[in-house]
């Protein structure tokens, strides 16, 4: 796949800035925000260890799937709901996200690598914060999103799918930016008066670490 003109130039870019800028803080107001997915979104920010997201989104070309915690954080065991999900394969679940991304009219590379960052292909994985599955589905965004069992494969895939194309439609198509609103949340990087990958590059300081991380990494596997 090859990045649109502007999302190259943003992501070269963004390897010169300093990603060590020091993450902000947000009040508990952050999280009463009248839209419903924009309100679980931020509410729902991923609490995981620097060394997590660096050993996770390295760039390795290897994809380890249920071997290990996951990106998400450690799990134990098959949490309850996930009992009505047979063992899957990875190759499945690439064939699935093809398959879902198709559907849905979202790059099927895109899909693959936020799939990769949010859970390290295990549909099982949940977060410190509660989200789960494949995706990184909240509760209140599965529900949104019409997701009955968010540790399914098929139907996480399809909520996580259909809301990251609202993102890409919402900041019109820029890649980095819906990125950057995936893991942060849409109000907080609007908040910010992010609306394009040029405006994503130049205030890339005043997204959390995490964020940037989870930006850089995903654009540089693309």
């Amino acid at each position: 796949m090859k990045i649109p003109a502007s999302a190259q130039a943003m992501y070269y870019q963004l390897q010169n800035l300093d990603t060590a800028a020091a993450q902000n803080s947000y009040t508990s107001e952050d999280a009463l925000f009248a839209d419903l997915l924009q309100a679980q979104v931020d509410a729902g920010q991923r609490v995981i260890r620097a060394e997590e997201i660096v050993s996770k989104l390295d760039g390795a070309s290897d994809w380890s799937f249920m071997h290990e915690a996951s990106a998400a954080g450690p799990y134990s065991g098959t949490p309850v709901g996930a009992d009505q999900v047979s063992n899957v394969s990875i190759q499945s679940i690439l064939d699935k996200i093809k398959k879902t991304a198709r559907s849905h009219g979202v790059d099927e590379d895109l899909v693959r690598e936020v799939v990769r960052a949010e859970s390290n292909f295990n549909p099982y994985a949940v977060s410190g914060a509660g989200a789960k599955g494949l995706m990184q589905l909240m509760d209140r965004t599965a529900q949104a999103m019409h997701v009955r069992n968010v540790y399914d494969p098929e139907e996480n895939l399809a909520g996580g799918t259909k809301y990251l194309k609202n993102l890409l439609e919402r900041f019109d198509g820029n890649i980095g930016v819906a990125l950057a609103a995936y893991n942060a949340g849409p109000t907080r990087v609007s908040r910010l008066g992010i609306t394009t990958d040029e405006e994503l590059k130049e205030k890339y300081a005043l997204l959390p670490q995490e964020t940037q991380r989870y930006v850089e990494k995903i654009l540089s596997r693309l």
